[in-house]
């Protein structure tokens, strides 16, 4: 390896990790002897902690404990008798998570290119730090600085690709840098085969053939290795020798579409608030276009000095970054709302979304402005009041015009699937509303209808049919229908609703 090759990693190793996660919960006096067992307990009772701490097994220990001769994969009762002062932690997985998020920190403090290899193991890519190649040492001391601040142990080690730092790190006793200087040697016979976490089988069948550290893997020969340990021995054997070159798996931090901010003096007009948005919205599209995504709704949450909270999701006609349209759905929005109390508080949050790439067809017609149509919905809604403009949907239920209004950009649900059997009767105009009517009834039969301009007198009534619905509900509803003659030859269908009879419609 020569330090004139553009490309430099840096692997931040924590060693003990799981028993450096549990000291800081629970810290012991310099000079004792500590492991953590593989095992997390959550048991309150202390001799139950006890009990299963004599049924698991050593996953770390300090170097006070193995110099007593206790060694990891040991079991507690055997680590035990090695050591009757031996303290036993479990492991923490929640301060785990902490300490790895503590490593990721660190390493995107130096550079945003970084991988979170495994736990307690990080690789950076460092070669756009300036000077890097001259102040390796001195970088290598300031992580691992970093880190003693919050109380880690780290070793830092640096090579031309990552999987050579990954092994210099686990080789460095602080910070150690592959640059041709070292005996490489000597670096692979340090090393146990275990650092690189081959499976149980594979390091069995090692372990068998008395192949110890990396120097007497990378010893054999590499068609051999695959012809016997198959694809992960060849993996192993190819680690052992520095990779091959691979990419990091960066990490890339989730990336928040939304912003809050608190007045110190409440808003009472519209222009003000408008300039607040329009700086929020420059933020949130900045966001949107590094990720390459497009907003497909708004989301306005309005706190208010009374402690009262306008919420309002707004969906886009057409999925967009720019400012502007966006500013002038919100515009729209707040025009018409009215309020007694000051806004103290504004929080706004975008829907990202793919940007949709599509060709229209030749005789396909679409709107024309798409972003145009949603600002004169908004405005209608704010002549006719909330909820007022949109679409009729159906409603799955078998109840007479049961439908509920929704938004025209809402995405549209799948229809209710009605089984009813086609029907080839007479086609019916339907009165909406229906007509309120009277009717005089014999022997529970409609016989004659009076409606505002006449009186009918029935010739045929067929009927009658009963529809109900909605029994968990304590508005359940009933209905009753008749399909009658009258005398002036019309069809009419007529409906009773509790005590209240109308004209559904008319046949013909």
């Amino acid at each position: 390896m020569k330090a004139g090759l553009s490309s430099l990693h840096a692997a931040l190793w924590l060693p003990r990790f799981a028993l450096q996660a549990a000291l800081r919960i629970q810290p012991q006096p310099a000079g004792r002897a500590v492991a953590v067992l593989d095992g997390e307990a959550e048991l309150s009772s202390e001799k139950e902690k006890e009990k299963e701490a004599g049924s698991g097994r050593i996953m770390h220990a300090n170097p006070v404990a193995e110099r007593q001769g206790i060694a990891a994969g040991m079991t507690a009762s055997q680590a035990m008798a090695r050591c009757m002062k031996l303290t036993l932690l479990h492991r923490v997985a929640a301060e785990e998570e902490r300490v790895q998020h503590e490593l990721l920190k660190c390493a995107d403090h130096w550079t945003p290119h970084y991988e979170s290899t495994s736990p307690g193991l990080c690789v950076l890519e460092v070669s756009g730090i300036r000077h890097v190649w001259r102040r390796r040492a001195a970088c290598g001391e300031g992580m691992r600085a970093e880190l003693a601040a919050r109380k880690l142990d780290a070793r830092v080690g640096f090579a031309v690709d990552a999987d050579h730092a990954c092994l210099a790190a686990q080789a460095a006793d602080d910070v150690l840098i592959l640059d041709g200087g070292v005996d490489e040697g000597a670096l692979l016979e340090k090393l146990p085969v275990k650092v690189l976490q081959p499976s149980a089988a594979v390091l069995e069948v090692l372990e068998l053939w008395g192949v110890r550290t990396l120097a007497q893997l990378t010893a054999l020969p590499r068609e051999g290795v695959a012809g016997r340990l198959g694809a992960e021995g060849l993996q192993v054997w190819q680690l052992a020798k520095g990779g091959a070159g691979r990419l990091l798996q960066r990490v890339r931090p989730a990336v928040m579409f939304g912003e809050t901010t608190e007045l110190e003096h409440g808003v009472e007009s519209l222009e003000p608030l408008l300039l607040l948005l329009q700086r929020m919205l420059q933020t949130l599209c900045g966001r949107l276009a590094e990720q390459w995504l497009v907003a497909a709704a708004e989301h306005l949450l309005l706190t208010f000095e009374d402690g009262t909270v306008h919420e309002r999701l707004l969906r886009v006609a057409e999925p967009t970054r720019d400012e502007e349209l966006l500013l002038r759905i919100l515009h729209a929005h707040l025009d018409g709302l009215r309020s007694s109390s000051a806004v103290k508080a504004v929080k706004l949050e975008l829907t990202p979304t793919r940007q949709a790439m599509r060709q229209n067809l030749l005789f396909e017609r679409s709107l024309r402005d798409p972003q145009r149509f949603a600002e004169t919905l908004a405005q209608l809604e704010v002549l006719l009041g909330m909820g007022r403009v949109g679409k009729p949907r159906l409603l799955p239920t078998r109840r007479p015009d049961a439908v509920s209004m929704a938004g025209f950009l809402e995405p549209a649900p799948s229809a209710p699937v009605r089984s009813e059997p086609p029907s080839h009767g007479l086609p019916m105009c339907c009165f909406r509303p229906p007509r309120p009517v009277s009717v005089r009834l014999e022997e529970q039969r409609p016989v004659a209808i009076t409606t505002p301009d006449a009186v009918l007198t029935i010739v045929q009534a067929h009927g009658p049919c009963f529809l109900s619905g909605d029994w968990w509900d304590r508005q359940a509803w009933s209905r009753e229908t008749w399909e009658v003659e009258t005398s002036d030859g019309a069809l009419y269908r007529l409906a009773c609703e509790g005590r209240q009879w109308m004209l559904d419609g008319v046949f013909g």
